[in-house]
């Protein structure tokens, strides 16, 4: 009996080829958007998790008030903080430092390659799970010049030799140093907020701060406290240390007299909740952070896709069982039992959800490496197997056939053969359930389409800004740092050929500004600085306000230029042109000598430009340098640009990118999810019209002696078209009136966290309803005409 159940099953799904591709198709999509998602989201939920000590571990972070009163969350500290609490507080076991130093270039024989660097004292080892392949955990980073690497950097220098006791050259502050490996650790897991391939002490390469620097911020502090410790006890000893040992000093005091609003504390951030950290963020060389409302997002677009593609499934089902009502009565006349016939049924809907589960896992296969990409991540599909997915799936499955298979089964099954043989059965003509689902399925597929045409906007405008200068035909590269004599050499090479237009030098890259306060009589204000030579504006075509540009030699000027913002924060009513102005870091006093606009070298996400002071100091050490091209010619020109770094520095790398690039990253996230929400909205609609393909074929099957009659009285294809198109228009109208506000409310929150962002316009709408209007169109004109155009004799024969 099986057998014939199966082979029955089989049978139909072959005869009936196009719906059945179209039904597994549909429901395969939907589980292939879902498994994806769901590999997304259990990454996301797993960071860290494999450290043993997780639960006991948190990163120290502070919080305050910056002298303007507005409020302050930090992440970086100095080394004092950390240090300090363990000494003063029983429940702290013990903390480490971590920092990351950027790239470093490593000597391999005559080649030099640059690899990233992180620094670490030995605690790191006995805090977080990293297990070591190689050598001694204790002792690992215990001398300046050690050195632990990865198993992958292992076999990239030494092949399958022994790395232990070999030596790296590593460039550090402008010379080789050699360092020594005394560990080998397992790769990290892309899971994991610490990433490295090179550790290094803690010390070596990074700046030098004093032990009762409380205010510097340049390292991550972790803090791992002891079993059975009171977070909230602790928390309130580091209150109590703070000021005995940070606010109660003369120096703070003095400063809190000139802020009253600076204020600060710090706490305790469970390290599970550092990679969804909704205050803080990463950075320093950690794994950037991710934002838990992604998931969330994420999570229901997967919920919406599969829904729709489950509806669509359960509808054509419906569509392809009333063809089968007279196959249903001769199998009652030969004595068919309606246990039997329901068995049928739900043994062929699970056969197709279960073929579309599997072509679900093998579109995750061969889509995985692109969404890697799109999501940055390196998912798997064993994170698949494990016991809460295998069973949602299941689940899936399941629901699915127990809705697209009971329903007719046990409607069509009830009949009486005499109905269904004479063509007499009648389902519900108005069928609002079906109608329902699809109204259902549109609404999402709308919402999601709005949802990308508003990203696609706010993307397109943040990447077409103006940002106040022109980026365009900018190669932006980097100089080594013990090669900085080296810049003017460097800049007057390349100026002799025609196709490059200008060159300027910067002492940090673009977007790397410096903070400070600066003073001027009375009056004090936070603001970046920037060291640039005199071509900066005019290369950047940025242009004077007031005042003029630089026109001393770079290194003997005590000169400055400010941008509004900075005109503004000092409330100079007056000529801003010959106020000084102090920098309190290094206590250089400076004379205003122009005004430029406010421009963003920054992020627009990091909100309005805020008070800037272009600066040359006193033998400024030009390490980035901006190369504006002939667009015409950029071949020609990157070939020049290597062949002179390499006349004057051949022993480095030569890397470079254009600015325009640079700015882009940037906003690679909010590309990312640009994409992501893109394609969702492709797949939804897909599926969309895939349902109301199959509620179009039912109701068409069951008017056809109608449409017969129609045209024996005298009808066009062109009436019938139009009157079997029309009721299902009425279905996608009624969706854009239920999805257009949800989704205009939904994206007006969204664009909420841009500080420059684009405004809602109703054209949105306007053309998502007019696309969804056509694609419908299409969809059920199709079939509408076709049974207009079919030959009534057939259709009434019967009769």
């Amino acid at each position: 009996m099986i057998k014939n159940y199966i082979k029955t099953a089989i049978n139909n799904m072959m005869r009936n080829k196009v719906y059945t591709l179209i039904n597994i198709f549909g429901l395969s999509i939907g589980l292939a958007c879902v498994m994806l998602i769901t590999l997304y989201i259990r990454d996301e939920l797993s960071f860290d998790r494999f450290n043993v000590n997780g639960p006991r571990i948190y990163r120290l972070v502070m919080d305050g008030h910056t002298p303007d009163g507005s409020e302050m969350h930090q992440s970086f500290t100095s080394d004092a903080p950390a240090n300090i609490f363990k000494d003063q507080i029983p429940g702290i076991e013990s903390f480490c430092w971590v920092n990351g130093g950027g790239e470093s270039l490593v000597r391999k024989g005559s080649e030099l390659i640059s690899e990233p660097m992180m620094y670490a004292n030995n605690s790191i080892f006995s805090i977080f799970t990293f297990p070591l392949l190689q050598g001694n955990a204790k002792t690992a980073l215990k001398e300046p010049d050690d050195v632990v690497i990865t198993e992958d950097i292992a076999k990239k220098y030494f092949g399958d030799a022994n790395p232990i006791g070999k030596v790296f050259q590593i460039n550090q502050e402008g010379k080789f140093k050699p360092y020594i490996v005394t560990a080998v650790a397992k790769n990290p897991p892309f899971n994991s907020t610490i990433r490295f391939k090179f550790l290094l002490p803690m010390g070596t390469g990074t700046p030098q701060y004093k032990t009762d620097d409380w205010f510097s911020s340049y390292l991550t502090s972790f803090i791992c406290l002891r079993p059975g410790a009171n977070l909230k006890r602790v928390e309130q000893q580091m209150a109590q240390v703070t000021y005995r040992y940070a606010k109660n000093t003369p120096e703070y005091q003095g400063i809190k007299k000139r802020f009253p609003k600076l204020d600060f504390d710090f706490h305790l951030e469970p390290y599970f909740d550092v990679h969804l950290s909704k205050v803080y963020g990463t950075g320093n060389g950690l794994t950037p952070s991710s934002k838990s409302n992604y998931s969330y997002i994420l999570g229901g677009i997967a919920l919406f896709i599969l829904f729709i593609a489950c509806i669509n499934f359960i509808n054509l089902s419906l569509s392809r069982a009333m063809r089968r009502s007279k196959e249903i009565g001769v199998r009652k006349v030969i004595g068919g039992s309606r246990r039997q016939l329901i068995i049928q049924f739900l043994g062929e809907s699970f056969l197709l959800s279960l073929t579309g589960c599997i072509v679900a896992i093998l579109i995750v296969i061969a889509c995985l490496p692109e969404f890697n990409k799109l999501s940055g991540k390196e998912l798997q599909l064993n994170y698949l197997v494990n016991d809460q997915t295998i069973g949602l799936f299941i689940i899936i499955l399941i629901v699915n056939t127990l809705l697209a298979g009971f329903y007719p089964a046990v409607v069509l099954s009830g009949f009486k053969p005499v109905q269904t043989l004479y063509g007499k059965l009648k389902m519900n003509s108005k069928n609002y359930f079906g109608k329902s689902l699809v109204v259902v399925q549109f609404v999402v597929a709308l919402f999601l389409i709005i949802g990308t045409l508003v990203m696609q906007r706010q993307f397109s405008y943040l990447i077409h800004f103006d940002l106040g200068y022109n980026p365009q035909n900018i190669v932006d590269l980097q100089l080594p740092q013990d090669n900085n004599p080296n810049y003017e050499v460097f800049k007057n090479s390349l100026l002799k050929y025609p196709f490059i237009r200008q060159v300027s030098g910067q002492q940090v890259s673009f977007n790397g500004m410096y903070g400070s306060m600066y003073k001027s009589g009375d009056k004090e204000t936070q603001g970046s600085y920037f060291d640039v030579d005199n071509d900066f504006l005019s290369q950047m075509n940025i242009t004077m306000v007031k005042g003029h540009g630089f026109r001393s030699v770079a290194g003997d000027t005590t000169e400055c230029i400010v941008n509004q913002a900075f005109v503004k924060a000092m409330g100079w009513n007056d000529d801003p042109i010959g106020h000084i102005v102090i920098n309190e870091q290094n206590k250089r006093p400076l004379t205003v000598i122009g005004v430029v606009p406010d421009f963003h070298s920054t992020s627009l996400l990091n909100g309005s430009v805020g008070p800037v002071v272009l600066d040359q100091t006193p033998r400024a050490e030009y390490r980035d340098v901006m190369i504006r091209i002939d667009p015409n010619q950029k071949e020609k020109a990157i070939n020049a640009i290597h062949a002179e770094y390499r006349k004057i520095i051949p022993q480095y790398p030569f890397n470079y990118n254009f600015l325009t690039d640079e700015l882009a990253l940037q906003y690679s996230q909010t590309d990312h999810w640009k994409q992501i929400i893109t394609i969702s909205s492709i797949m939804s609609i897909v599926i969309s019209c895939l349902g109301l393909f199959g509620l179009a074929t039912l109701a068409i099957e069951q008017r056809v002696k109608e449409i017969g009659v129609r045209k024996v009285l005298g009808a066009s294809v062109g009436d019938i078209s139009s009157l079997l198109t029309l009721n299902f228009l009425k279905l996608v109208l009624l969706s854009i009136i239920i999805a257009a506000p949800l989704a205009w409310y939904a994206m007006d929150k969204w664009l909420q966290d841009y500080p420059y962002r684009i405004s809602m316009n109703m054209w949105i709408i306007l053309i998502a309803g007019a696309g969804s209007v056509l694609i419908a169109v299409l969809t059920i004109g199709s079939q509408a005409i076709k049974a207009a155009m079919a030959n009534p004799v057939n259709s009434l024969r019967s009769e």
